[in-house]
């Protein structure tokens, strides 16, 4: 079941956008200064849910999702997925290597 945001509680700190694995979270889309969910972008992994300290994303029980429409979504979470454990092992490496560096005997 996708979600959606109850705007009247929405403080607009953008948690929910950045946690988002597919995009499905935009901003200004509704040329109002608001956050909205893309509902057929959503794969119902509550991130944003978990980020939200106002606790206005709620379950859109109208929403029903098009199953191809949710395997898209979901090979874009997972290609984010990637993209975000490549970057980390990539930084993690970086500092592993500037740590010997500084340690190393001149």
């Amino acid at each position: 079941m996708a979600v959606r945001i109850e705007l009247s509680a929405c403080i607009n700190c953008g948690l929910c956008r950045r946690a988002c694995p597919t995009d499905a979270v935009r901003f200004f889309t509704t040329h109002r200064r608001t956050h909205v969910v893309d509902a057929a972008n959503c794969i119902d992994c509550d991130l944003c849910v978990r980020v939200c300290p106002e606790n206005c994303i709620v379950p859109d029980p109208a929403y029903i999702h098009d199953p191809v429409q949710l395997e898209a979504a979901k090979a874009r979470a997972r290609a984010w997925a990637f993209r975000r454990n490549l970057t980390l092992r990539t930084l993690r490496d970086r500092a592993a290597t500037a740590i010997a560096k500084v340690g190393a005997p001149a």
